[in-house]
């Protein structure tokens, strides 16, 4: 860096994936790096999904500076900081909440949004995912709403001081089903929300600050059972003192070589005594990330982060990226995943 007076920016073409699980992850991936030499830039982060009309910039806006930037003299991009500066976060989520407060913070408007809602205090958080999670079995395996259900009843049926639920979803018919379960419970939603890649309709910056908000109120609970989704994971970012499962595996993808999904990857895995729902839980944590030996003994710690090495820009490929076959890393997931497809009779 020429001096700390630089401005982080992306183009809109740069970033056209999810709110959380790349408007703001990426960014969270050099936070450690900027922190470790006192750098406090200006950011322009442009989103072809959640940007403003005028500008397509997310950030700031969605979220706010925790801090006030002196006057940019030149600009950085944020897919070549990342290349050279790009962290894997872990689990240690009192580091990762005080690192992101460091920087930014939810705007006052969306607190004052959550204020309206009654307490969560002593409150069981749901985010339920249908849509696109119907075809995501690399990435996870689907959640069904009656696992969903099944596995709820049993959480609240040891949990008897549960009175509130706050459900997050976007099958918005499945609020219905959860009142009609629970009559003696206080049933909270935030609304029907737009499908994040939905272009049409709903303003897309307004799209951003319902999820934003339902991020929010989610972490104002005291327990939380999720789908795989960077927005509910958040959650514990914001608030790392909320008891949080997962119900799913959160698997090694392609993309992602030899990393769990951040921040999903790293909460616990929701456990049962109930047979019918440990079958259910077997059935949704094949495949898991933990499963997976070496990476298990090395991520399987929590940990405050580590430095990505090793990754190079594929030419005329933008945004992709591969680990060179030479590094440990990469031959120990290419020997996996010929493993894997001898394993399911497929060639290799």
């Amino acid at each position: 860096m020429k001096n700390g007076n630089f401005k982080i920016v992306t183009r809109t073409e740069e970033i056209r994936e999810g709110l959380f699980g790349m408007v703001f992850l990426w960014p969270f991936e050099i936070l450690p790096y900027l922190d470790q030499n006192d750098l406090r830039p200006d950011w322009a982060i442009r989103s072809a999904l959640y940007g403003r009309a005028e500008d397509d910039i997310a950030i700031p806006g969605l979220l706010d500076l925790n801090y006030t930037p002196a006057p940019a003299t030149y600009e950085v991009n944020l897919l070549e900081l990342r290349r050279e500066q790009q962290c894997a976060l872990g689990g240690d989520w009192d580091y990762v909440s005080a690192l992101w407060n460091k920087f930014f913070r939810i705007p006052e408007r969306i607190l004052r949004q959550a204020d309206e809602y009654p307490p969560l205090e002593g409150a069981l958080g749901l985010h339920y995912r249908g849509t696109d999670k119907h075809n995501t079995s690399i990435e996870t395996n689907y959640v069904s709403e009656q696992d969903f259900l099944d596995l709820t009843a049993d959480f609240i049926a040891t949990h008897p001081d549960i009175k509130t639920i706050f459900l997050a979803t976007d099958e918005f018919a499945f609020v219905q089903k959860i009142r009609g379960l629970y009559p003696a419970m206080q049933i909270i939603n935030s609304g029907e929300v737009t499908h994040h890649k939905d272009m049409g309709g709903q303003n897309k910056f307004a799209k951003g600050e319902h999820a934003l908000l339902d991020c929010v109120l989610l972490s104002r609970c005291r327990y939380l059972l999720k789908c795989q989704s960077a927005l509910s994971a958040f959650a514990k970012v914001l608030n790392p003192k909320i008891e949080a499962y997962r119900l799913s595996a959160n698997k090694l993808v392609h993309w992602n070589i030899g990393w769990p999904y951040f921040p999903d990857g790293y909460l616990p895995k929701f456990t049962s005594k109930d047979e019918h729902c440990q079958k259910i839980l077997r059935r949704l944590f094949a495949d898991d990330w933990t499963d997976d030996f070496y990476t298990n003994k090395k991520l399987g710690k929590p940990f405050r982060f580590i430095k990505r090495k090793g990754y190079s820009r594929r030419a005329n490929e933008e945004g992709r990226w591969i680990y060179p076959f030479w590094s440990w890393d990469g031959l120990h997931w290419r020997f996996d995943c010929r493993i894997k497809r001898i394993r399911n009779g497929l060639r290799v």
